[in-house]
């Protein structure tokens, strides 16, 4: 039976082989967790202070995200903020509705420990509730100033080496302001996710229970026909 080699598995979060504990950024690849410092102490200069909302995930917990959002356990909402109701939706809209914002188990990037979810915990009080939305990036929202100054970064090219892989809505991932990601180490673990791999996961299949898959996917069957199609769409159609 072939194995999965130790990129592949870390690519596809079944592995952390090659990661680091950093302070205040959690488990990550150590480049990017070095660079994340550095763009944290430039903020710093100017007033902000860089929090880390969503680092590394690993197949497990995205499956169990992905799982409960498609069981209608755990809400899932439109592009403005609604929260949708499941009874409504076909499944294949439902599904849709979930890539918007919430990766198929296996092709998050948060498994790579490349990708951080950042705010600026100096531009709300103490006890304000995170909502990583887009409003709160907009122009008039809390973290305005500190997404203009990120923007700017990088569009300089200027960034410690991260990029917004979602910086324009292409049909696919929703827009999301947040998400940075360490060009470096990040694009040899995109190329290594794969289709065959990942359909033994969803399925649970036996060539995968080293890995301690506790379910299959959820909405199985809607993925699986348009397997190709929906990586096309939410995990490659995105910014390089």
């Amino acid at each position: 039976m072939t194995r999965i080699d130790t990129l592949t598995a870390r690519a596809l979060g079944l592995s952390d082989d090659g990661l680091s504990s950093a302070s205040r950024i959690g488990l990550a690849d150590p480049d990017a967790a070095d660079a994340l410092d550095r763009l944290m102490r430039r903020a710093q200069q100017r007033g902000f202070d860089i929090r880390v909302a969503s680092g590394y995930r690993d197949y497990r917990r995205q499956l169990s995200i992905f799982n409960a959002k498609a069981c209608g356990d755990r809400p899932v909402h439109d592009d403005n903020g609604v929260v949708l109701e499941r009874s409504t939706s076909s499944d294949d809209e439902w599904l849709h509705a979930i890539l918007r914002f919430s990766a198929l188990p296996g092709t998050s990037r948060h498994h790579w420990g490349t990708d951080f979810d950042l705010w600026d915990a100096a531009a709300v009080p103490e006890d304000y509730r995170l909502r990583l939305e887009p409003a709160e990036y907009s122009e008039h929202g809390v973290f305005a100033e500190f997404n203009a100054w990120l923007g700017e970064c990088i569009a300089r090219d200027d960034a410690e080496g991260f990029y917004r892989p979602y910086d324009q809505d292409r049909g696919g991932v929703a827009v999301e302001p947040w998400h940075v990601s360490y060009r470096r180490s990040a694009q040899p673990l995109s190329e290594r996710l794969s289709l065959p791999w990942l359909l033994k996961l969803w399925r649970k299949d036996s060539a995968v229970d080293d890995w301690q898959i506790p379910t299959p996917l959820a909405l199985l069957g809607c993925v699986e026909p348009q397997a190709d199609a929906l990586l096309q769409r939410y995990v490659w159609n995105c910014a390089e």
